[in-house]
């Protein structure tokens, strides 16, 4: 068999890619003086639930990420004297022992033991209970770029409102080609065409937000919230391609923890900055019971929770033929070839490519796997929330 490349241009630049990542000297980044800090992680609602709390410690630029804070006694005490005792989930994940809910105007504080000392919070009350009016979808234009935007509405009787929103995307992959058909290794060692064994033409991801989305109505002579931007999709991101689906999140917060979040929203988007190393630093209201010039970062709180959720598909908002749908896969059209038999008995074993079609009889044409096979970028297994 002849091996045959349908884009000799991209295999060029691919190459010039390589000289020129060679030629480029890598310069390290360094965090000097280092201090290695608590990091703490906890919002308890009025949900009726395992309630978690997470422990790291900050970590340097050169590093991949915080350390987990594991085998620390975690507790959390409510103003009338009931103790919630949490367990370790998973490496610094820590989980209440038993499902428990806020209750309204009722103060809790966080108590932490670890092998560096002993922490507590200050005292935090649970806020009143919060709705989401409505959540809806509107095809809009930002920043000079089309797409969907995602608004949100709440009504709190109370003036002052503190609201920290959270959301959770969920979408569905259809896969370019649509093949029934794999080519395996047998245990006799050849080739062999058989009928997929799993569902590999739909498929859905689950992605959870990580920006900081804050609003308050503070400074708005109504009480309500009316049609607040919590996040827009361009109509060139994937997710879009088919339908799409939003879980929103309206977190209720007291106005000192609001300030804490706001002041972290300023200073990046990112919620995982909590975790990394800053030349500065952030009060937030953990403290060390052991060492009072002990640095610590983090929150604990509490909030009260509603949510929604939003379906719609692309074709609501975009004409197919006027605007394609974007692509999960990246060109797939031609990228199809044959490979000698060595190649593609090694390539087989690696999952390194799918059946395209079989002409003559023990001629393979092979595929990226990502053109025919969803799995690639989530799951073939549908949400149970899911509507069509």
């Amino acid at each position: 068999m002849k091996i045959r490349f349908p884009f000799k241009s991209n295999f060029i630049l691919f190459i010039l890619g390589v000289l020129i990542i060679s030629c480029t000297e890598e310069i390290p980044l360094k965090s000097e003086n280092f201090e290695s800090i608590l990091v703490v992680e906890g919002i308890i609602t009025n949900q009726e639930k395992y309630q978690e709390i997470k422990l790291s410690r900050s970590y340097k630029l050169e590093e991949n990420g915080p350390s987990p804070v594991s085998n620390a006694i975690v507790r959390i005490v409510s103003e009338s004297g009931k103790i919630f005792n949490f367990i370790e989930d998973s490496s610094g994940q820590y989980r209440s022992e038993k499902p428990f809910r806020t209750l309204t105007n009722e103060s809790y504080v966080l108590e932490i033991e670890t092998n560096n000392g002993n922490y507590s919070s200050s005292s935090v009350k649970a806020v009143e209970e919060t709705k989401i009016e409505n959540i809806r979808s509107i095809k809009s234009t930002i920043r000079g770029e089309d797409g969907v935007a995602i608004l949100v509405s709440s009504a709190d009787e109370s003036s002052n409102n503190y609201y920290k929103y959270e959301y959770e995307e969920t979408y569905k992959i259809v896969s370019y080609y649509k093949k029934d058909l794999d080519l395996i290794i047998n245990e006799e060692g050849e080739f062999e065409v058989v009928p997929k064994a799993r569902e590999e033409t739909i498929c859905y991801n689950t992605e959870k937000s990580r920006s900081l989305v804050l609003s308050s109505t503070e400074n708005l002579e109504q009480t309500s919230l009316s049609n607040y931007l919590v996040t827009f999709i361009p109509k060139t991101d994937s997710k879009l391609a088919h339908r799409y689906s939003i879980l929103v999140k309206q977190l209720r917060l007291n106005p000192d923890i609001f300030d804490i979040y706001q002041t972290l929203k300023n200073l990046s988007e990112s919620d995982n900055l909590f975790s990394q190393y800053q030349p500065g630093f952030l009060n937030g209201n953990i403290f060390s019971e052991t060492n009072e010039n002990e640095k610590v970062i983090g929150i604990f709180t509490t909030a009260a929770v509603d949510s929604k959720r939003l379906f719609f598909s692309y074709t609501d908002y975009f004409d197919t033929i006027t605007d394609p749908r974007p692509d999960h896969y990246g060109p797939c059209a031609l990228e199809y070839y044959t490979l000698p038999d060595d190649l593609l008995r090694e390539a087989i074993l690696n999952n390194q490519v799918e059946l395209f079609y079989e002409d003559p009889p023990g001629n393979f044409v092979v595929i990226d796997p990502r053109c025919v096979d969803c799995n690639y970028f989530g799951t073939n297994i549908k949400p149970d929330f899911w509507e069509e």
